[in-house]
């Protein structure tokens, strides 16, 4: 008969301390990773924008400008309306933006930006603007064009001047220089021919986008590339062959005797001539000999006893008694070399 030997105290085997020790430092990288990805995407918080005012007796103010006021042909021309309300005269929900831009287009939806202080509001509306039409050119080097004011509704408020009631106040636009991108030759320039009459200008492309942020993206594949590889080092601990554990041998009542040890046992089973269940008893009995012989120093007999345990053939008697036999002279030369002298 054989028995594990028990756990270690605490009642909490290796493999249980193992894997609370793998979970707490997986949550640790996890917490790491996800302070990473705040900290590359936060922003720091707040505004160091000033409150704006608004010197208006009216309680708005209406700006209408433009990113450039000299384009050539297909640029790219940015357009915005700028709104200070004070809230106690008017409200700013209510503000509304009519604006025309034609022959321009937009080149999508307008973004609005919303900065609300003490006692005011801020209200930024931006429009992207292109002309790729035929009517957008000029047959001259250059040429002024305008938009129409825009027109910005809302609502007054008790406090305003003259009470409550739907207002409008307009925004005016600055011109533009439109530039044709080919200068057709005149008659002053006939004489002498121009090495280029293209004309190009590469800062007006307009911003490039992303889907997601280039440090966002950073960010989530660090944090991937982390979680995966500590999902390979939980794998490989795992799954990683382990050491058997040394099986304790527990005498029986019928060889039990006052003081005999695992190992005296396990010399007994070797002696043994029963086999039982393809001699598995004394396989684990040449184990625990071998454990112990090199404990004393012998390992040649060590490994003979352990070659011997792990043989194909079931080992036979003389074979195992021949080896219970070597190892009770180490065993019993090794006690007398510990015995103190009298």
């Amino acid at each position: 008969m054989v028995r594990h030997a028990p756990d270690a105290p605490g009642g909490r085997s290796v493999n249980d301390r193992r894997r609370g020790i793998l979970a707490g430092l997986g949550l640790a990288g996890l917490a790491l990773v996800g302070a990473l990805v705040v900290m590359l995407l936060w922003d720091g918080g707040g505004s160091d924008t000033p409150e704006p005012t608004v010197a208006s007796p009216s309680g708005i103010e209406a700006y209408a400008e433009l990113d450039r006021y000299k384009v050539h042909f297909g640029d790219t021309l940015t357009a915005k309306v700028e709104i200070s309300v004070d809230r106690a005269r008017v409200d700013p929900d209510s503000i509304r933006i009519d604006t025309d831009f034609t022959p321009w287009k937009a080149a999508g939806a307008p973004k609005v930006v919303r900065r609300d202080g003490t006692s005011t509001t801020y209200l930024e509306t931006r429009y992207t603007l292109r002309c790729l039409e035929s009517f957008c050119t000029t047959p001259d080097a250059e040429s002024l064009q305008g938009f129409r004011a825009a027109r910005v509704t809302y609502t007054a408020l008790d406090e305003a001047p003259g009470g409550a009631g739907s207002r409008t106040v307009q925004a005016a636009w600055p011109q533009i220089l439109v530039t044709a991108r080919y200068a057709p030759p005149s008659a002053s320039s006939s004489t002498r021919q121009a090495p280029t009459q293209w004309r190009a200008n590469l800062l007006s492309l307009p911003a490039a986008t992303y889907r997601i942020g280039p440090w966002a993206l950073v960010a989530v594949l660090l944090g991937g590339a982390a979680l995966l590889a500590a999902a390979a080092v939980l794998i490989v601990l795992r799954t990683r062959p382990r050491p058997a554990a040394a099986p304790a041998v527990a005498a029986p009542a019928g060889f039990a005797g006052p003081g005999i040890t695992p190992l005296e046992y396990a010399l007994e089973l070797l002696e043994d001539p029963a086999r039982v269940n393809g001699s598995g008893d004394q396989r684990r009995a040449l184990e625990l000999v071998a454990d112990g012989l090199v404990d004393r120093g012998d390992g040649a007999l060590a490994r003979i006893a352990r070659a011997l345990a792990w043989s194909r053939p079931v080992p036979k008697i003389d074979e195992t008694s021949g080896i219970a036999r070597k190892a009770r002279k180490v065993f019993g030369r090794r006690e007398e070399a510990d015995a103190p002298a009298v």
